[in-house]
């Protein structure tokens, strides 16, 4: 007989005979990938001042997903029933230059930082991120970066997931983008209202640099823009609206210049976008 082994995702707690978490009674508690640092347990409605999982880990509580992130200045009510953004936008401080070039099977680069959070990067601090490499507009290339080793004299080198596949040579502009669920923050703090997309919902207030789980998917409640409750029959697509609350598709038509918003989900029920309950699907 054959010996099958199966790779599943990490289930937290013993799964009893209905398949449920017997902590809360919730259906299983999944984490992927299952790396904690510390070997401390953090909850989904929790926070904490510690890194206890890498950031972008993945957390599903019934039907219901988080991803593991940071926050970057305080979310306090009632952002908590607003959609939050990530900082990372398109700057003139997300941009660098190659300090060495880079090789065809090389998998690291070291960039000049100085203007990105003023030389100042703690080891992994970008991990998880992307580099965005361009050469005159004739070599590009975007990698995931999986490591960083600390800023020295402005200087950083990163480790990606594979190789360059092209020779960027010394000078070449390349973009920092950090991971979406490392800068986390309600919209007041964005720094480009208008260019920052939403990335999930704070199920929890959160402390300015805290760690916690910000939820993508699955059913929740989001203030409708311009009160509650609101809507109208047959909206049943929910829509992003700038100040992290949701809107129509006609709403956020009529809202201005908005020609491309973003669809977060639907609604739940027999409601309308006004009602609240909606049914996020920014990320699963």
């Amino acid at each position: 007989m054959r010996k099958t082994t199966l790779y599943g995702r990490r289930i937290r707690g013993d799964i009893g005979p209905l398949n449920t978490d017997p902590v809360r009674g919730l259906m299983a508690r999944i984490i992927a990938p299952a790396v904690c640092l510390t070997g401390v347990y953090q909850d989904y409605d929790e926070e904490d001042v510690t890194q206890n999982f890498t950031i972008g880990s993945r957390m599903q509580v019934d039907d219901r997903v988080y991803y593991y992130s940071e926050c970057n200045g305080a979310i306090a009510y009632p952002n908590t029933y607003r959609l939050a953004v990530s900082t990372d936008q398109i700057l003139a401080a997300n941009d660098c230059l190659s300090e060495t070039a880079t090789t065809v099977l090389g998998r690291t680069v070291t960039l000049a930082v100085a203007g990105f959070q003023g030389g100042v990067i703690p080891a992994n601090d970008l991990q998880g991120g992307w580099v965005e490499c361009n050469s005159g507009g004739i070599l590009y290339a975007w990698r995931r970066i999986v490591s960083n080793l600390v800023a020295v004299g402005n200087s950083c080198v990163i480790t990606v997931d594979r190789p360059f596949g092209a020779i960027f040579p010394i000078g070449a502009q390349i973009s920092i983008h950090k991971s979406p669920y490392k800068q986390v923050t309600d919209t007041a703090t964005a720094a480009l209202v208008g260019f920052a997309a939403a990335v999930g919902l704070p199920p929890i207030e959160v402390t300015n640099d805290y760690f916690f789980w910000l939820q993508t998917y699955g059913p929740c409640f989001i203030g409708p823009t311009g009160g509650w409750p609101l809507g109208a029959a047959d909206q049943y697509d929910v829509y992003y609206h700038q100040d992290g609350t949701t809107n129509s598709l006609l709403g956020e038509y009529a809202a201005g210049a908005r020609p491309s918003p973003q669809r977060i989900g639907h609604v739940i029920g027999s409601g309308n976008y006004g009602s609240g309950a909606v049914f996020l699907e920014i990320s699963n």
